[in-house]
């Protein structure tokens, strides 16, 4: 019984089709580029602005996304404010916390560079403060404008 076994599994490997017995390979390669990208967005959207319990400021917050896969920075065009028509003098800002602070209304500011690879949510700052001898803020609607601008290096 076990030479007919035997006889059968050596007749069944001679006889059966060679490309059973063959062997294949497959060479895989596979490269790619990851492109630089700087992502900045308001993700808080409008800034409600309230006026302070000694009423010589207008602030408000908000919050922003940064993303980088790289070295980047980001950069807020000229400051626009807008007050009341004969309002007394204030100064204004805006801030990204850990990114760029700007008061300037007549230059773009550049924040400084984020090295490595960054993911970022923080604060936005809004603020308009006074800067006349009464030390209030006029009375009125005002309104702070400027563009967050990211640049991957």
């Amino acid at each position: 019984m076990k030479n007919k076994f035997a006889f059968a599994a050596v007749l069944a490997l001679v006889c059966a089709p060679a490309a059973s017995f063959a062997g294949t390979s497959a060479d895989i390669n596979a490269s790619g580029q990851a492109s630089s990208f700087c992502d900045i967005s308001n993700t808080g959207g409008p800034i409600s602005m309230s006026i302070s319990a000694n009423k010589d400021r207008i602030s408000g917050t908000g919050a922003y996304s940064f993303t980088a896969n790289g070295d980047a920075f980001v950069s807020l065009s000229a400051l626009t404010p807008s007050a009341p028509q004969g309002a007394a003098g204030f100064t204004q800002s805006v801030n990204l916390a850990n990114l760029v602070s700007s008061t300037s209304s007549t230059q773009a500011v550049d924040g400084a560079a984020k090295t490595g690879v960054n993911k970022l949510n923080g604060t936005i700052t809004t603020e308009i403060i006074q800067s006349n001898a009464s030390e209030l803020l006029s009375a009125g609607t005002y309104s702070l404008a400027t563009t967050a601008t990211c640049t991957a290096l």
